[in-house]
């Protein structure tokens, strides 16, 4: 804008009477030029993030003795808030553009089961540990109608031990209604999902520990010089 300034009067030494003025030609065109700026300028909304909420209170007995992992397919790998529409094509995949979560869904999942489960951290006895093991086949807010929608999350959660054997498995498929259609209420029926999710593992557990199956988990942690 500064430049435009600098060049709306033309210089007088330059100026001769059989020339037109530039004045009015560059006063139109600064004009323009403003209006241009004024709409390529305009301030975009900002997209409302969303996380998981305050963190998760502990379920019961602490599996200190168990790590957590989440894996899920590349679709999931970034922060979009997805959504599919039953009723109009429902393998396409989509994603709200002006609402996102605050880092990728994955991450945030493994964060409350963990807080939830009250698991072992990502410390050093890691590799020592009994894993739990979370393959993520669905995370999205499906529309049945345009109106109706609910979060679903599946998928199946695999025990193994300390050298990656597979103790137990469980499958699950969650579902939470939508309190609105749209983004919010998406993302607070999908992390309802998830509470529901860190419930059934810790029942799960707490069976298995239960029959003995989580005896060389313990064992194991104990060697390695952690809780009991």
């Amino acid at each position: 804008m500064t430049t435009l300034q600098q060049h709306s009067q033309p210089h007088p030494l330059r100026h001769s009477p059989r020339q037109k003025p530039l004045a009015p030609l560059l006063s139109i065109g600064a004009a323009l030029l403003l209006g241009a700026c004024a709409v390529g300028g305009r301030a975009t909304a900002p997209a409302t993030v969303y996380d998981f909420g305050p963190p998760a209170a502990r379920m019961g007995t602490a599996f200190s003795y168990v790590s957590v992992e989440v894996k899920a397919p590349a679709w999931l790998d970034s922060p979009a808030i997805v959504y599919r529409l039953a009723y109009d094509d429902s393998l396409r995949l989509r994603e709200y553009a002006a609402s996102r979560w605050a880092g990728v869904p994955t991450q945030l999942l493994a964060q409350r089961l963990r807080q939830s489960l009250g698991t072992a951290g990502l410390n050093s006895n890691a590799a020592l540990d009994c894993q739990v093991r979370v393959d993520v086949q669905e995370f999205a807010q499906v529309f049945e109608q345009a109106a109706v929608s609910q979060g679903r999350l599946q998928g199946e959660a695999s025990l193994v031990d300390g050298e990656r054997r597979l103790i137990a498995r469980q499958s699950f498929s969650l579902r939470q209604a939508a309190g609105s259609a749209d983004a919010a209420g998406g993302v607070r029926a999908l992390v309802a999902t998830s509470d529901d999710l860190a419930q059934l593992l810790a029942a799960w557990l707490s069976t298995l520990d239960r029959s003995g199956q989580l005896a060389s988990c313990r064992a194991g942690r104990s060697m390695a010089g952690g809780a009991p």
